[in-house]
């Protein structure tokens, strides 16, 4: 090194000297400079290599032919050594003569004199690019390696040839095991403790005879859960023979594992099914004429297991007016239908004589060229099914009503014959009726029909199953349905079917608004606020009027009921073009969403402008149309609202208007109503109500009142229902009806359901320290309510505080709740609450649109049939029939059904004989305060003592 020569002895100018003297002698590239880094000397190796003109190196020049890119790192690390005197060493790019660059490492060491002052540095550059590239190209590759090892689904792992785990890639994301505790023999504790013994062995023997290797078996994943992988292993042998390391993939088979476990268990239930339900089978080789049938296929017949069969044996048993399309059907070497068919017909037994119903499916085998090989088949006695149709006609018929209001069908399969009854109404809902489930599935769309199958398939095997699918009804037009289902007892699966056609229709609307309406080009709501705003403005600044109509559609909903929504869009796009009609270019039209529109004039003359512009309105939208050949009209409810007359804020001249257009529809509809300040003050009171209940809350002058409710056939009392009251300083005992309308406020909502929930909870406590037997209190639940994330925690948290079981609590809810845009949202909360072990109880039932849609939806455990109903029971016959399919469909469902209402002994009569399970309302007691409720229990007997009997 020049420092140790300098140290020697030799003078700096000594040490120049003898390095110039060798600098052009040897193959690698030299240089020196001064101790201020000024460059003197690059020997001809440099020159040679770089192509650099000669000297063009002296000075700072040698940074001329380095990669821009490296520049900066040099000079940092020269700078350094410079500032430090230690050595230098840096990598970096040299131009090389032929115009590329190549790497080169840099060093330079500092001469000294004797008293340690820098005298000079002496440097030399050496080519490492071959090695650069090697370096580049095996970091290519790991990075490769690692990125498939991570693309894979596989686990990869390694091991000592004696088997002790060296590394495993992707185990500690499945098994939760860091590397400190699976490496070795540590991953054997995540494996199932009913495969460790087994794993072992196989472990043990490749050990003993290496060889490639594999395995199934279930690991313990990091949320407790065991999953099922396959486990592949193959040895790295030296040239000796030797296993230099065990090198191996884990793969996750988990979902295949399941199939096959269906798979067995649905091929297991195929074999007993075909022996213990008394399905008959049935087997003819066209080509020899050979027949074969089970004795299942005999004894439906009613003859002998030795019968000789021949092609009559079967025809002379068919009823005579079944008889020729039985033998068209199944006689003919290939019915003109194709390979499969099946058919329903009579059968007279050879034995007694007696009329049965049979169900035959079959399907002709074909060889390669087409021709009818075979033909093989099932028969089924289905006689206690065609006389079990008759009394469902009747049950149907009573639930026609309800279910029609619910655009909806109930409907039952069996699994065997694959036959499916339905309602009645889904003749208008699908075009068909009841027959075999491959008609219906014809018409699922063909992008669909996989979800169908899987819906059957979960239903059978997993014995519940909810879907979505688009139909397409005989007439052409497609519709979307939700179909859920369960298995239940006797091979049969039982479930509703509803049109959610609207829903997805808005699902879809939602995703195509922007800032017009895509169905009638009109501005939409965001983009009509902001022209309000600039309408407001203007008006406030120049003091010129403008006026804002809000109109909503009358009777909108009828129409796409009774004609379709092509109708419905017809409609929404023919208003759309008169409204812009009748305002011309002097004003803005939107549609604010649904059957709701806006108009918006600026620079109104007069303060009839929106009244006149109304009445203009109105008389365009009372010409007919005609849409498909049926002549429509249309009506329209408007509220109106100027600025600056009424408001001057654009948010206020909204709500202003919006009040006009609830009064226009509070009065009757197809009418307009211009903003008074008496809406207005009404709202104000409104507020001062508000601000009253809250004070009122925070008092705990809102408290429960409990109505009993009543086991029918046993009188007994099975709970009470808290309602809420007011105890008004000045008005005394206020019942919901004056102050209900607050439950839309969501705070108050809020508010007021914590306070009776808790009231509640505190009231249970007295009573259960009491001793008394009250049963299960239910609380009702506001839409507002929902809106609380942790609403079902809430009402945990008071029950643990007061120490009240949750089976003592039901939760009672209205349709609304459940149609209300947080549907979903609802569920959630109701499903957690309902596994914590509170009830939940459909309240008002019937007086919603989707009822029968949320006994399969939510988590509903108690049906409550609305007094509405009730009260005209023993004299109307349609709220009888409707009670009564209420009644039926929850006892099929397994729901408990209470009837609210009940104010006479004749109501309760004929509840009991119709099957409902309990009853509340006058008869029994009226709401009363939760003192009350200790004397109630202690004086009350089972009421009356002969309604038990009455209904055994």
């Amino acid at each position: 090194m020049p420092g140790r020569l300098a140290a020697g002895g030799f003078g700096a100018g000594n040490i120049e000297a003898v390095f110039k003297s060798f600098a052009d002698t040897i193959p690698h590239m030299i240089w020196s400079c001064l101790p201020d880094g000024y460059g003197d000397y690059y020997n001809k190796r440099w020159y040679d290599f770089t192509g650099a003109e000669p000297d063009a190196a002296v000075g700072h020049g040698w940074d001329s032919v380095m990669h821009p890119e490296d520049r900066a790192a040099a000079w940092e690390a020269w700078r350094r050594s410079m500032a430090t005197g230690e050595d230098f060493q840096a990598e970096y790019r040299l131009r090389h003569r032929s115009g590329d660059h190549k790497w080169v490492l840099a060093r330079a060491s500092a001469a000294r004199n004797a008293g340690g002052r820098i005298e000079r540095w002496f440097g030399t550059c050496t080519l490492i690019h071959d090695a650069k590239a090697t370096e580049a190209a095996l970091a290519e590759s790991e990075e490769r390696y690692r990125a498939l090892v991570e693309a894979s689904a596989a686990m990869v792992w390694r091991a000592s040839p004696d088997g002790l785990v060296l590394k495993g890639w992707g185990w500690e994301s499945v098994s939760g095991q860091s590397p400190e505790e699976y490496e070795g023999e540590g991953w054997i504790e995540a494996v199932h403790p009913d495969d460790r013994d087994r794993v072992a062995e196989v472990w043990r023997s490749l050990l003993a005879d290496p060889r490639p290797g594999a395995t199934d078996y279930r690991v313990r994943t990091k949320d407790g859960a065991h999953r099922w992988f396959h486990v592949r292993t193959v040895p790295l042998k030296a040239a000796d023979g030797s296993v230099r390391e065990w090198v191996g993939t884990v793969s996750d088979i988990h979902e295949r594992k399941q199939a096959e476990e269906c798979l067995r268990r649905s091929e297991e239930r195929l074999r007993l099914a075909v022996g213990a339900t008394g399905i008959g089978i049935w087997d003819v080789d066209i080509v020899t004429g050979e027949k074969s049938w089970t004795e299942e296929t005999c004894a439906i017949l009613g003859l002998p297991k030795d019968v000789p069969l021949v092609g009559a044996t079967f025809l002379e048993r068919v009823h005579p007016e079944d008889r020729e399309e039985a033998e068209a059907r199944f006689v003919t070497s290939f019915p003109p239908e194709g390979t499969g068919y099946d058919f329903t017909c009579r059968i007279v037994r050879a034995d007694d004589g007696e009329m049965r119903w049979v169900v035959v499916n079959g399907r002709t085998i074909v060889d390669e060229d087409g021709r009818p090989i075979r033909k093989i088949g099932t028969i089924q006695d289905v006689t206690e099914r065609k006389r079990s149709d008759e009394a469902l006609r009747a049950s149907e018929e009573r639930l026609r009503l309800a279910l029609h209001a619910a655009r909806m069908f109930a409907w039952e399969e069996d699994i065997a014959s694959r036959y499916v009854m339905r309602s009645q109404n889904s003749v208008d809902l699908l075009g068909i009726g009841s027959g075999p489930l491959g008609e219906f599935l014809e018409r699922v769309h063909p992008d669909d029909r996989w979800i169908r199958d899987d819906f059957s398939s979960n239903a059978v095997l997993q014995g519940s199953a909810w879907s979505e699918f688009r139909y397409l009804k005989p007439d052409g037009e497609t519709i979307w349905l939700a179909s859920r289902a369960e298995r239940t007892s006797g091979g049969r699966i039982v479930g509703v079917t509803y049109d959610i056609t609207e829903r997805k229709a808005a699902e879809e609307e939602i995703r195509r608004t922007a800032d017009h309406d895509p169905l009638t080009g009109l501005p939409n709501r965001i983009l009509f606020q902001r022209r309000l705003d600039e309408v407001v403005s203007t008006s406030t600044r120049t003091g010129l009027s403008s006026c804002l109509l809000l109109i909503d559609l009358d009777d909108f909903k009828e129409i796409n009921d009774t004609f379709g929504h092509d109708a419905g869009d017809e409609l929404l796009k023919v208003m759309a073009d008169r409204l812009v009609g009748t305002v011309g270019d002097g004003g803005t039209v939107a549609r604010l969403g649904g059957d709701e529109f806006a108009m918006l004039v600026a620079d109104c003359r007069t303060s009839q402008c929106g009244a006149d512009l109304a009445r203009r309105v109105i008389a365009s939208l009372q010409r007919a149309f005609i849409y498909e050949e049926r002549t429509h009209s249309i009506r329209a409810s408007i509220g109106i609202a100027a600025c600056p007359d009424h408001e001057t804020d654009p948010s206020e001249l909204m709500k202003a208007a919006d009040l006009a257009l609830y009064r226009a529809k509070a009065e009757g509809r197809n009418r307009v109503t211009v903003f008074s300040r008496e809406m207005k003050d009404q709202r104000i009171q409104r507020v001062s109500l508000i601000r009253e209940m809250r004070q009122a809350v925070a008092e705990k002058t809102i408290v429960p009142f409990y109505q009993p409710k009543v086991c029918l056939g046993t009188g007994r009392v099975v709970g009470f229902e808290a309602l809420a009251r007011w105890r008004h300083p000045e008005k005394g005992i206020l019942t919901p009806e004056f102050f209900g309308s607050l439950f839309e406020d969501l705070e108050m909502a809020q508010a007021l359901g914590r306070r009776i929930i808790t009231s509640a909870a505190e009231d249970m406590r007295v009573w259960l320290d009491r001793g008394f037997e009250f049963g299960r209190v239910a609380v009702n639940l506001s839409s507002a309510e929902f809106e609380q994330a942790d609403l079902a925690d809430r009402i945990m948290s008071v029950l643990a505080d007061m120490d009240i079981p949750s089976e003592r609590f039901e939760v009672e809810v209205t349709e609304t709740v459940l149609l209300g845009r947080s549907s979903d949202h609802v569920s959630a909360i109701l499903r957690q609450l309902h596994g914590k072990g509170i009830s939940i109880a459909m309240d008002d039932f019937g007086t919603g649109y989707a009822s029968l849609t949320h006994l399969k939806q939510f988590p509903v455990d108690h049906v409550k049939i609305d007094r509405s109903f009730v009260r005209e029971l023993e004299r109307d016959q349609e709220d009888e029939a409707i009670v009564a399919a209420v009644i039926g469909l929850g006892r099929g469902l397994r729901l408990h059904v209470t009837a609210e209402g009940i104010e006479t002994e004749g109501q309760a009569r004929r509840l009991l004989e119709m099957g409902c399970h309990g009853g509340q309302g006058y008869l029994y007691a009226r709401p009363m305060p939760a003192a009350d409720v200790p004397g109630f229990l202690s004086r009350w007997q089972a009421w009356p003592q002969g309604l038990a009997q009455a209904g055994e």
